[in-house]
């Protein structure tokens, strides 16, 4: 019993010692601690934010490019229709005037053959066009729309090596008198110029994600020097902002298919510009439907299952001249005012040679240097900048190194945990011996009555001789 007395009680230790940290000076010590270690576990817990959502920084830098590839060009004619191939099928100027296709005869005339004949084609817009002196190095592709007709757009085939005004691409646009004395249109006749990636086409309608085309507007007769500034956006795909890498997929081309269908399904019909298997209206009701359901969606459709392309190109442009109705005459070295049939074209020039010796007016796009500006997103933080967080909060605030930590764990063990593991041992130990005892008490009982039976006196007096 003596020895059970003696032995210290580990609660009452680990009380005790926590009794000493609060008494006297030790209580400055302790609190200190103890704000150093909140701040610790705060820091801790920001790096671990970081870890789950990573900050994502753009980083900048130029690349001065071997080769250059030149972007599209979209040219849609203003005014897009013609005006007496549309008086003949009964219509008017354009055909987003609806009440004109109230006596349109939907049952004879195929609106696919229709479309075809009131827009433009490439001869009546193109008088030459080509790429480094060349027309087989564009590609010419036909894009039909509703506000814009039939457009058309030269995709390059060929990189080019030097950033000068002789090289690039020449197009010279033209416009009939017809065109100035029928136009119903609010802009001026002239060319709408778009300049874009060539994985993003061009399309009439508003893309909120992309905004990756850079327009422009050429009046009749005008001569423009567009300088042309190229950047490069490399971004990461993640859930706030997802992005596609997929070589195949445009965000213009998704959208346009979300317009066209959110407008199919308004009116139960399609229409000649759009690319869809469902069939086009046959009657004055659908197709009003159809027109003023695009008139509405094709700018304020909110579409958010688009998500932009992971890599592009943007390409700005600068107008550093532009001249009207007058060029340069090189034989009179003179000025002369623009007539006739030059008066009514327009040239569409990129740094080219020039092989084309016309007296009509010029726009010029061109590259004035081999640099890239790249605009490259990175995950701003990981494993390796967290552990040294966490080493740096640690050492500042604690003034613990690994070999600290190691002492401090060690101490930990031996003055809170052993104790308690010391105190089980005890107890199974006493336990032991009780059950050892216990058991010897059985035996002598067994023995005594195995002897002496029940007569308990004479057992007693047995004993007591012994």
């Amino acid at each position: 019993m003596t020895e059970e007395a003696k032995e210290p009680d580990p609660k009452c230790m680990v009380r005790k010692k926590l009794a000493e940290c609060i008494r006297g000076p030790n209580l400055i010590k302790t609190l200190i601690i103890m704000v150093c270690i909140g701040v610790v576990v705060q820091q801790i817990s920001v790096c671990i934010k970081k870890l789950i959502d990573k900050p994502i920084t753009t980083y900048t830098h130029f690349d001065f490019n071997k080769t250059l590839l030149y972007p599209s060009v979209t040219f849609c004619r203003e005014p897009p229709y013609k005006f007496d191939k549309m008086q003949e099928y009964g219509l008017y100027g354009h055909p987003r005037f609806t009440s004109t296709w109230r006596n349109f005869d939907f049952e004879n005339i195929d609106l696919d053959e229709m479309w075809g004949n009131i827009t433009y084609d490439a001869n009546d817009m193109f008088v030459q066009y080509g790429l480094n002196a060349s027309r087989d190095n564009v590609e010419l592709k036909a894009t039909y729309g509703f506000i814009n007709g039939r457009c058309y757009t030269m995709t390059p085939k060929v990189r080019t090596n030097h950033a000068t005004k002789q090289l690039g691409y020449a197009i010279t646009l033209q416009h009939t008198p017809e065109d100035i004395e029928t136009t119903t249109s609010i802009y001026p006749p002239g060319y709408h110029v778009f300049i874009h990636y060539w994985k993003e086409p061009y399309t009439e309608v508003t893309v909120y994600n992309g905004g990756m085309v850079e327009s422009l507007y050429v009046n009749v007769g005008e001569t423009l020097e567009v300088k042309l500034k190229v950047d490069q956006y490399q971004m990461i795909n993640y859930d706030d902002d997802p992005c596609i890498s997929r070589s195949n997929y445009s965000a213009n081309e998704c959208t346009t298919k979300y317009v066209w269908d959110q407008t199919i399904k308004a009116a139960g019909c399609s229409g000649p510009w759009m690319d869809s298997d469902v069939p086009r209206c046959k009657n004055y009701t659908s197709m009003r439907n159809l027109i003023t359901a695009y008139m509405n969606t094709h700018e304020s459709h909110h579409c958010t299952d688009c998500p932009r392309i992971c890599s592009s190109y943007i390409y700005n442009g600068f107008v550093t001249d532009r001249q009207k109705f007058y060029h340069w005459d090189t034989t009179a070295t003179q000025w002369c005012i623009k007539a006739g049939p030059a008066a009514l074209q327009t040239h569409v020039r990129a740094c080219v040679q020039d092989n084309y010796k016309t007296s009509s007016n010029l726009l010029f796009i061109y590259f004035n240097s081999m640099m890239v500006s790249v605009y490259e997103e990175r995950f701003n933080y990981d494993w390796n900048i967290f552990v040294a967080d966490l080493g740096g909060s640690v050492g500042f605030l604690l003034g613990l190194s690994v070999i600290g930590l190691m002492k401090m764990f060690g101490k930990t063990w031996r003055t809170f945990i052993q104790p308690f593991l010391r105190c089980d041992k005890d107890s199974s130990r006493k336990h032991s011996k009780t059950s050892i005892a216990t058991i010897d008490v059985k035996n002598l009982d067994q023995d005594y009555i195995g002897k002496c039976g029940w007569n308990e006196k004479t057992c007693r007096t047995e004993i007591m001789d012994r």
